[in-house]
């Protein structure tokens, strides 16, 4: 399996050095990417990916995700293709359908999936040094080209998905097809497989051709208790998604809670009143309505060889998911990035004992 770092933008409050920094500590811990969110106000996603690639040899760089409506993705093209250059072949193109930006655009959203299948169009035929004329359901452009060779024709590109259209829309034409949803439940991720299949059959693509990872809310540690502990906070935000109880969720008319999600109404009714956007901190006191067998729905916790365990049952289960993206929360440490740096060891052991077994 190919292992993808992810930490909560929102909760990073360190200098970018360190950040920069603690992109040396993965690639030591044997992570193959590391995903940099483009979360609006927080430190720049291409700045921080950049910086990260000169500070690294192999570790490869992931926005995770980007998306069609903030920049022209004529833009995002020239962004991740320079950076390719510069790194010689080490970064991949995330894309996602967003959220709701009121201080970019007013109102909703236009057709979010249309918006990401033109973004894959024109990126992808930037990639391949053509000169581009397009005239998409939402995005356009005339006449576009990049004005230099890119590094790689094939650029990787990853579409992120919850909802079962964009999911199909990601096995149709994505090179990496992640599967985003904070739920770590056998059954659901069949169900998500069959929607990839579904799309890779309607893009005349065999299952195996194109990458599948999952998202996996984490937090690794040999002190066991301190890693659940802190693994609450992102198991929440997985409630509250799944659940479709949080704000931006409430708002999607197609949403459908799975029919494997088991998480009593009254710890859902909660858990709603924490805006996980604004608010880092889980208050103890909902922290402790999240019992050990909820949180194991929604979090991969504990020391390094369960975890390592778990991820191998996993992958001998689901053989067709080729990765996993550890969006990792570490114990309470002095300062983040400590924290960040002491669990990047548990994880490389745990990242060692996975892929041996």
């Amino acid at each position: 399996m190919k292992f993808t770092f992810d930490l909560p933008t929102s909760l990073w409050r360190e200098p970018s050095a360190r950040f920069v920094d603690l992109a040396g500590h993965l690639e030591a811990a044997g992570f193959d990417r590391f995903g940099v969110a483009d979360w609006r106000y927080y430190p720049d996603l291409y700045v921080h990916m950049t910086a990260c690639l000169v500070a690294t040899e192999r570790l490869a760089l992931e926005s995770l995700v980007t998306d069609p409506f903030v920049r022209h993705p004529a833009l995002t093209a020239l962004a991740h293709a320079t950076m390719d250059d510069l790194s010689r072949g080490r970064v991949v193109l995330g894309l996602g359908g967003g959220l709701e930006q009121p201080a970019f655009w007013p109102g909703e959203r236009v057709h979010p999936l249309e918006a990401v299948r033109d973004a894959v169009e024109i990126c992808r035929r930037l990639f391949r040094g053509e000169e581009v004329s397009y005239q998409g359901k939402v995005i356009s452009v005339e006449r576009a080209k990049l004005n230099f060779k890119p590094f790689r024709a094939s650029l990787p590109i990853l579409v992120a998905a919850r909802g079962r259209r964009m999911i199909e829309l990601a096995g149709e034409v994505a090179d990496i097809v992640h599967l985003a949803a904070f739920f770590v439940n056998l059954t659901h991720h069949r169900e998500q497989l069959e929607h990839v299949r579904a799309g890779a059959a309607r893009g005349s693509r065999p299952m195996g051709s194109f990458e599948i990872d999952i998202s996996m809310p984490c937090s690794i540690s040999d002190d066991r208790a301190a890693a659940r502990r802190a693994a609450k906070r992102p198991a929440a935000q997985g409630i509250l998604w799944m659940a479709g109880a949080e704000k931006y969720s409430r708002q999607r008319a197609d949403w459908r809670r799975p029919t494997e999600f088991d998480v009593p109404d009254h710890v859902i009714t909660a858990l709603a009143k924490w805006d996980f956007w604004t608010q880092p901190y889980l208050p103890l006191e909902l922290a402790d309505l999240i019992t050990d067998d909820v949180l194991d729905q929604f979090a991969l916790a504990g020391t390094p060889e369960e975890c390592a365990e778990r991820l191998r049952d996993l992958h001998a289960t689901l053989p067709d998911v080729t990765g996993v993206r550890l969006y990792a929360l570490p114990p309470p440490s002095d300062s983040w990035y400590g924290g960040y740096v002491t669990m990047s060891k548990a994880m490389g052991r745990m990242i060692s004992l996975a892929n041996a077994g």
